[in-house]
């Protein structure tokens, strides 16, 4: 995927420099942990948040679903993967979130088992599914300051999940409206008709358009809204910007300095995922990303004190 680059702008004109709201206005870098700091902690869990904070996060990415009984819950996938849980009830591990309440969610135990592709990833024993309310109230506790990007999981292709869309996206905003992050966070989503919906509810909470590889931007793909990819939109900063982002998070071999200054041309701020290794850091800040979402925000925070030296 590779953005068309503007025609009519001479080589020597200034680039241009719009507003881009968000953490990066202070003009500190963002560093976002991925799911807490899912390589330090495992994912989710109210350890795994201290963790990223500890490192000295300027955001925290997490997910979102909902539960048979229609509360914001954080987790990653559609179901709770054996891998990852543990229960007294075998029967809910492997189940679907949403057709669990969340009263059997709390009996399932997500922080005992650590994944073997995360070597120094720590368990977190007993730990349970929390609501969006409970973790944010949780790491505002610790710092007040800190900024939210929640990744709405909807895929358009799953008739229920569609169907509940909305109940999502309005659960969202009024989470993060009782805790009061309106200004503070990102509506996150790959399925970009979260990030339409969101813009009608709520227009001044920011939106958060994701990219995955040969996945979004690809002509008939279900994961842009209204955007026909290749008739109604040519170029993903376009399209993106047609569905009311003002961020575009692409996954980060997407990424370069010709596609970061494309990007913020059209008034996007670039935040790309998920970036573990420190070279690559290196890169992506050499190139003019706003920020980087990484499950080691502590490899993270080092590489940046290297290159402010």
């Amino acid at each position: 995927m590779q953005p068309s680059q503007p025609r009519d702008t001479p080589a020597s004109a200034p680039p241009r420099a719009p507003v881009r709201p968000g953490p990066w206005v202070s003009g500190r870098f963002d560093v976002e942990g991925h799911r807490g700091a899912r390589g330090l902690v495992v994912e989710h869990t109210l350890a795994s948040f201290d963790a990223a904070l500890d490192a000295g996060v300027t955001g925290i990415e997490l997910d979102v679903r909902l539960t048979a009984d229609g509360q914001v819950v954080v987790w990653h996938d559609p179901v709770l993967s054996p891998e990852q849980c543990t229960s007294s009830s075998p029967e809910l591990v492997g189940a679907r979130v949403r057709d669990l309440t969340l009263e059997q969610l709390r009996t399932v135990d997500i922080g005992s088992r650590t994944l073997a592709r995360f070597p120094g990833q720590r368990p977190s024993p007993g730990a349970h599914v929390c609501t969006l309310d409970e973790v944010l109230a949780h790491g505002l506790v610790r710092d007040p300051s800190v900024w939210w990007t929640v990744e709405l999981k909807v895929d358009p292709r799953d008739a229920g999940e569609a169907r509940s869309r909305r109940q999502l996206v309005e659960g969202v905003l009024q989470s993060v409206h009782d805790a009061s992050v309106e200004h503070r966070c990102f509506v996150h989503s790959f399925d970009w008709a979260v990030l339409e919906l969101s813009a009608g509810l709520a227009p001044d909470v920011l939106r958060s358009a994701l990219v995955e590889t040969g996945v979004t931007w690809v002509v008939g793909s279900p994961w842009t809204g209204s955007v026909r990819v290749g008739e109604s939109h040519d170029d993903v900063c376009a399209g993106a910007v047609a569905v009311g982002a003002h961020v575009i998070s692409p996954e980060h071999d997407l990424v370069d300095e010709a596609f970061v200054e494309h990007a913020h041309a059209a008034g996007l701020a670039v935040l790309p995922w998920t970036v573990n290794d420190a070279d690559r850091m290196r890169d992506l800040v050499a190139a003019g990303v706003d920020g980087l979402v990484t499950d080691h925000p502590d490899r993270a925070s080092a590489v940046l004190a290297r290159t402010a030296d």
